[in-house]
């Protein structure tokens, strides 16, 4: 049996300001996930927020149309089963007060922990941020005092799942499925004007056909600028005539700041031609007024947003993530002679005779992560199951399965995906 006996109320924690959540995807991932949950049989679920100081905050707020109560609020006046701490933390002292009320606490681990950790041991006892400099390391590695039920982490970091169990100190740890849901991106593009008469999609015949962009924060080693600019700059080598330029977003800073890559970048034909631009974090609605081809690259980090949006607007989608292969242009890890290659088979996306089927495979990959798919639904209906009766076993989504099969049967210290 994997319902639960009765209705449970579960809690999603998340940030209470809904201006951040185009800029930080784990608030996003919270809104996701409480979705998904409403559609999993006898549960009621609840967006909570964390009331951070600074200002004060009420009992409600509203979330892209969804109500968000006070943490507060379940101290002592409102009743809960179950709270998922996703894109805020929580101290100590109230955890013990939530505690104290027989509520069981999840931590649902989106980011990649153990880099994170790795960069702390080797970065953080550097200057900390100045004007100028920026170091996301410097920040402390602190035991995770918070003692949760469960740890529940996104399937690219399941190769980390025992060292996850152990960082938090977890009695157990799971690998949930990964989701997603396009509102809050078709919610940007119906809200710009320019996108009043052609609409979000592509289009061919459309001018930026030529222009490629990439998204990767270089916030850490996971997703940098560096692989899409040599990538780019093959391209530019080559002479390739469809090529018109490529934009970095998230890498402005580290252009002006970072004396090694400035002197490599400009030392590049693809700088030289000025075909390259530094820009900061724009939205994607922004972002595809000036350029319709999408450059990918990650290093274990194979799943993220900026895929599903892209695979939505029916872009070309050049990419190295091996958990959606079928997407788009697939090159594999780190190969740049193919990645190079598939970024000038993108460029010419609009003359293939398959658009149709392309479109009809991106809708598939969307659907694949889709909150409302119902592996992804049932995979949390038992997730949820398992933390009221420890026999159960968590039901989860064929490539999960497949996934954590070949992470217990390979050799490979780093998955053996792609």
């Amino acid at each position: 049996m994997t319902d639960t006996p009765k209705e449970i109320i579960v809690g999603v924690l998340t940030s209470g300001d809904a201006n951040g959540y185009f800029s930080n995807g784990l608030h996003q991932n919270a809104l996701f996930l409480y979705k998904c949950l409403k559609s999993v049989p006898m549960v009621n679920p609840v967006l909570i927020f964390y009331p951070m100081s600074g200002r004060e905050w009420p009992d409600q707020v509203e979330i892209f149309g969804e109500p968000a109560y006070n943490l507060k609020l379940f101290y002592d006046k409102y009743h809960l089963d179950v709270l998922l701490l996703v894109s805020t933390v929580l101290n100590d002292s109230i955890a013990q007060r939530l505690k104290k009320n027989k509520v069981k606490l999840v931590a649902v681990i989106y980011g990649n922990r153990y880099v994170m950790d790795q960069e702390t041991m080797c970065f953080g006892d550097l200057l900390p941020s100045t004007e100028g400099k920026r170091n996301f390391a410097n920040r402390s590695l602190m035991r995770e005092d918070v003692q949760v039920d469960a740890v529940w982490l996104s399937p690219h970091f399941a190769w980390q799942k025992d060292y996850i169990k152990h960082r938090y100190q977890a009695p157990k740890a799971h690998v949930c499925p990964y989701i997603w849901g396009p509102e809050l991106l078709l919610q940007q593009y119906k809200q710009d004007k320019h996108y009043e008469e052609t609409g979000p999609y592509f289009r061919p015949d459309n001018p930026k056909n030529k222009n490629v962009f990439a998204t990767e924060p270089n916030i850490n080693v996971l997703k940098t600028s560096l692989f899409p600019f040599q990538a780019a700059n093959l391209v530019a080598e080559r002479e390739n005539p469809n090529f018109g330029e490529i934009l970095l977003f998230g890498s402005r800073h580290h252009r002006l700041h970072n004396k090694p890559i400035q002197e490599y970048f400009n030392s590049m034909k693809l700088a030289q031609d000025k075909k390259v631009f530094y820009e900061d974090r724009w939205k994607f609605s922004t972002i595809t007024k000036h350029a319709q081809v999408m450059f990918h690259h990650h290093f274990e980090n194979g799943l993220n947003y900026t895929l599903l949006e892209a695979a939505t607007l029916r872009l070309p989608v050049v990419h190295n993530s091996e958990f959606m292969p079928e997407l788009g242009y697939y090159y594999k890890r780190a190969n740049l002679t193919d990645a190079a290659a598939q970024i000038e088979a993108a460029l010419l996306h609009e003359q293939r005779d398959d658009l149709e089927e392309y479109n009809e495979l991106c809708k598939q990959v969307v659907h694949k992560f889709h909150y409302s798919n119902y592996d992804n639904v049932r995979g949390h209906q038992t997730l949820i199951a398992s933390l009221f009766s420890p026999d159960i076993e968590p039901e989860l989504p064929p490539y999960i399965v497949d996934l954590e099969y070949r992470l217990e049967h390979g050799d490979g210290y780093i998955s053996p995906l792609g």
